[in-house]
Parts: structure tokens; sequence; C-alpha cells
């Protein structure tokens, strides 16, 4: 696969409706000529989220997320920029031009393309041997001691992986796949990676497997549910990291929730990828599920996206409450409100719904507490709450997930309510959550500190890959970057060399050069918007925050005229600071020190001229 024609890019851009992309995600409302909404990517209950339709552009005045209609959906989907493309591209009907890239590129576009067709090929052989082959009796047989039909395998391409390599070297043979990309894309394991001349061995080995899908629904890894118990203590196996595949990034079944989640405001998450899909088949589609118990920040970041709301409904036993407890410890942080739903002890949704029908999963759900009574409840019964000792144990694990939360009015509610029901007084909880907030406090400033005395350490530097680093904008060169996007007379007077000198060196002073080169008419929203896209996730969100406040003079001109004066003014002054302070701490012969003295008058000088030219200058104010 090539890289996409930059004419082809342009084209996507200039035919995208930023409205209509963001208001398919949420509900935007006018406002005069703009429109907003409550911020997607962050939490806030007064709306600073404004999408620009004149200029093409978004940006949050709340966390400072902004840019134009690509990089929005990159950020909400969490899509590469390609991947982008070709989403737009489809849905306006646009056909992309592809050019060849570099070698690299090629191998790795490549790679992925070879690594997604694998998946669809072999997903589509895992499920046709459920279907037909004597290979798949008792998975067959399994399934439908669980009440799964034929009609549920085929809507979810559930699958079989038999036992014997052979099956799959045939299979692997007629497809012209070869050892290596089995290897990379996570179903066969090497069995000693030192050595990989000793060969490979099966991922999954006589499981029902459960193909794994990205957002656009293509198969990136498998889940295997093992058949024998006795076969592994794991009841499910996930396929490994692969160059399309973490699975700290995806939910099961997402590709199918995702707009039953977004139009019930809220998600429900099972521990099973059947309790999952058997609630799904069964009228309850806003349900997905972890691929194991482990809950990431990646996780919640994306449900943040689609709601705030979620319902976590896990079995009823020790282990379900630790996973409900760091589920909560995750989605809090995303400012989620968590409830959890309490099933009958032993029981899961599958159970449930097949033993008593899917509406006693939905009252349970409906009847789902919030979490700190779960917690209260689920502590009472195994603590002696009589016991001094117990008691605090269970008040310090309260007052560590309330410290949690960020929201004061909702951290207030919670205090009341846990005081209420264990019969203390809220500032006996209070003081714990303070305690806690402070040694979390300490612990941070510590990083902090250690982090100062140690900038190169691991915890200093941004990601791998991270193009957000801040951009220190000096305020006079904020004025111009402002002037030069939106007033075209001042572009022009700086683009052709105002004095370009007077901002060197001044924080911000490369990104304006930037800008005076680039190929944009202020004049012309059209061309802005594009160019929007090639800077960094940084730049795009200063600039889209000056282009949402709009010109900040009616003489623009005057306004830069002054702007680079002041600047100059402040170049000056530097270098007079400069001349004194060598005079003050060095040792110069006498000729050198009779030189920087009447360079030092020479400046000074100057610095009074410009002064009183910009005093007398006149001004829009």
């Amino acid at each position: 696969m090539g890289r996409i024609a930059e004419v082809s890019i342009q084209q996507v851009i200039a035919a995208c409706d930023i409205v209509e992309i963001v208001s398919g995600y949420f509900p935007l409302k006018r406002a005069g000529i703009a429109f907003k909404a409550c911020c997607p990517f962050h939490t806030e209950k007064s709306p600073s989220f404004s999408v620009n339709p004149t200029r093409g552009t978004y940006h949050c005045f709340g966390c400072g997320e902004g840019g134009n209609a690509v990089g929005f959906v990159m950020k909400y989907e969490s899509l590469p920029f390609v991947d982008t493309i070709r989403k737009l591209a489809a849905k306006y009907g646009i056909t992309l031009i592809e050019e060849a890239g570099t070698p690299e590129q090629e191998a790795a576009a490549g790679r992925r393309v070879r690594l997604l067709a694998l998946h669809r090929d072999i997903a589509a052989w895992f499920h046709q041997l459920l279907l037909k082959s004597p290979l798949a009796a008792d998975a067959r047989a399994y399934l439908k001691s669980r009440g799964l039909t034929s009609g549920t395998a085929r809507s979810w391409s559930i699958g079989y992986a038999p036992s014997d390599q052979g099956y799959y070297r045939d299979w692997a043979g007629d497809k012209k796949y070869p050892d290596d990309l089995l290897v990379e894309g996570g179903i066969l394991v090497l069995r000693d990676p030192e050595n990989p001349a000793r060969g490979t061995k099966l991922q999954f080995s006589h499981r029902i497997m459960f193909p794994i899908r990205n957002d656009h629904g293509d198969v990136i890894a498998f889940s295997g549910r093992v058949l024998r118990e006795e076969d592994s203590p794991a009841k499910y196996k996930n396929s490994p990291a692969t160059p399309i595949f973490n699975k700290s990034e995806v939910f099961f079944g997402f590709d199918k929730s995702k707009r039953a989640i977004h139009k019930a405001e809220k998600a429900i998450i099972c521990e099973g990828q059947i309790d999952m899909l058997m609630a799904y088949e069964a009228g309850i589609e806003n349900i997905i599920a972890p691929l194991g118990t482990a809950f990431t920040p990646q996780h919640a970041r994306l449900l943040r996206r689609h709601t705030d709301q979620v319902v976590l409904c896990y079995d009823s036993d020790n282990a379900g409450f630790k996973a409900a407890a760091r589920a909560f410890a995750e989605l809090s942080q995303e400012g989620i409100f968590v409830r959890v739903a309490a099933l009958p002890p032993g029981e899961d949704p599958d159970s449930l719904i097949r033993r008593e029908g899917v509406d006693a999963l939905r009252r349970r759900l409906e009847e789902a507490r919030d979490f700190f009574d779960f917690q209260i409840d689920q502590r009472a019964a195994s603590l002696d709450l009589t016991d001094t000792r117990e008691r605090m144990k269970m008040l310090r694990e309260l007052a560590e997930n309330l410290a949690r939360l960020k929201d004061r009015p909702v951290l207030d509610a919670a205090l009341i309510r846990c005081a209420s029901r264990l019969n203390i007084g809220p500032d006996e909880i209070r003081k714990m959550v303070q305690a806690h907030l402070a040694q979390q406090k300490k612990y941070t400033d510590q990083i902090s500190e250690r982090t100062r005395q140690n900038p190169s350490s691991e915890t200093s530097q941004p990601e791998q890959g991270s193009d957000s680093a801040p951009v220190a904008l000096h305020p006079s060169v904020r004025l111009l970057l402002q002037l030069a996007m939106t007033d075209p007379a001042a572009h022009r007077w700086l683009a052709a060399g105002a004095d370009g000198q007077a901002w060197d060196g001044v924080g911000g002073a490369e990104f304006l050069a930037k800008i005076l080169t680039a190929p944009i008419d202020p004049a012309n929203p059209a061309t802005v918007t594009p160019w929007l896209s090639t800077l960094s996730p940084a730049e795009s969100s200063i600039l889209t925050a000056l282009l949402h406040q709009g010109r900040p003079s009616a003489d623009a001109l005057t306004s830069a005229r002054h702007a680079v004066a002041s600047l100059r003014i402040a170049s000056v002054a530097r270098e007079i600071d400069l001349i004194q302070n060598q005079l003050r701490t060095g040792k110069p012969n006498p000729e050198t020190v009779v030189a920087q003295t009447r360079e030092l008058m020479s400046l000074k000088m100057k610095f009074n001229i410009l002064q009183a030219k910009l005093r007398e200058a006149p001004r829009e104010d």
C-alpha cells in the first residue's frame, strides 16, 4: 500500500464539513456563528468546546484541544492519520490516489495489510471449522450447552482452533502465509525466542475462538476460550501484542456496541466474551467486555469519549469485587460515574439470562448501586465493623476511592452518603480523604523534585513519538500570530519582512516564521484548514484557540506595527543588558571597554528613539 497523495489528502480535508462530522458523535448547539458543546476530551459541566464552521476548526477553551475535522476524528476515535483520511474519504466518496513511500514506510504498511489479511482469513477458517469440522464437535457441544445458537456463532464469526499444528501448516501453505507472519500475528509462537531454529508451537490449541475487532470491524486478534479446564488454568487466552493489537486499548464487542453506548448514554461492562455477546443478542446492546480483568487508563479514556456513566456487571465473588474496584480506580480518574449491578451468587450475565430471562438482567442493571454503596455492602459482609481496626481498614479503603473523585460536588455528596451509611460524621471521612490527598501530593512533589534534580531521568521524558510539547509564546508574538492568521494586510506586511530580526530569540519566533512562510491566505479559510493538519498537536491547539478568539483589533496593521516595535525595543533592551553585564563582570582590555561603552551609548540612544516613536504612533484601542 502506497502513501496517500497530498492532493487526495487536501481533497478530503476540503470536503469535510466539521459541523456535520462533530455532530455525528454528539449534539452541538448554535452560538452565534459558531457551535458549542461540552468537551468530549475532558470533564466539564459548562460547554467550552467551540466549532467554527467558517474556518473548519474546533477548539476547547477548557483543555486547549483544537484542530480541524481530520484532527478531531483522529483524537476522538484514536485513529492514525492515514486511517482517518481513509475513513473520511469513504464517507465523502473520494477515491484516494496512492503514491510510493519510502522503503521503510512501504514495508511497515505492507506488513500491516498482510497482518490484517491473515487475521481476516484465519478467522474465516476457524469459523468454518466450528460450523462443519468433526474436529470441532466438542466446541459445538459446549456452545450449545451455553445456549449459543448457530445464528449467534455466525453473527460473531465464532470459530474453533484445532490442536494439531499440521492443520495450520496445510492451511497457511494454501494461503501462502509464511511462518514468520504467523509468529508476528500471534498465531504461532517460537518455542525458544533465543533459538528460532527450534521451531514454533501453537498459541491457541483446542479452543473456541472469539475474533477481536477494531473500531472498523477488522479482525486484529483473538480470544480463545478453553474447552477442557485441565488444559489451562486460564479460561481465556488472548493474542499477544502485535503491530495491529494491544489488549489494553480494546474492548471485546466495542465495534458493535459503541453506537448503542452513545445512544443509551451509558456503558455496561461485564467480564467475559460469552456474557457480553449473549446479553447483546438478547437486546442489551450497550455492553462490552475488557480482554481479561485488567482495566486500563486507555480503556477509561476510550469510554469517556462516548459516555460519562458506566455500570459494572461482574461476578458476585471476591474476584469480581476486586475487578470492580480496579475498574472504578481508572474510570473515576476520567470523571465517569460508576455504578455496580449486583448479580445473584454464582451467576453471571449469561447464566442469569438463561435461567430467568433477559428481563431479570435488565432489572439488576436498573437497580445498580453507586460504587460506594456497593463497596460498603461488600466490606461489611466480610469485616467485623464492631472491631476498631477492621472499621478503620474499611474507612481507609473508602477514603482512598473517594479521593479519586475529581468533581467537588460529587465528592461532597459521596462523603455524606458514606457517612450516613456508616452512622458517622462526614468530617471523619473528609479528614481521611484529605490525609490521603496530602500523601498523594507529597509523593508527586517528591517525583517532581527528583525530576528537577535529574532532568535526564526517564520520568521527565515525553512519550516516545509525542509531538505535543508546549510552545512558549512571548505576548507580542502571540498577538502577531493571531494577526497573521486572521488579517490579510497584517499577514502580507509581516511576511514581506516587517523586521524579522525583531523577534529573533523570542518565545514562539520559529513558529511565527513558519506561519509567515506557509501557503495560506487569512481571507480564505479553505487555505488555512488544510495547513493546520500539518502542524504538531501543540501548534494546532495554539492556532485554533487564536482563530476562535477572532481578530483582536479593527486596525490589525497598526496593531502589528506596534507589536513589532515593542519587540524591537525588547531586543535592544536585551543587547543593553548583555553589554552592561559584560562590563560589570568581565576583565576586558582598555580598547574593548571603550568599544563596548560606545556601543552601549548607541544602543541606549536607539532605545530612547524607539520608545518615543512608539509613544507618538497612533494606536487602535
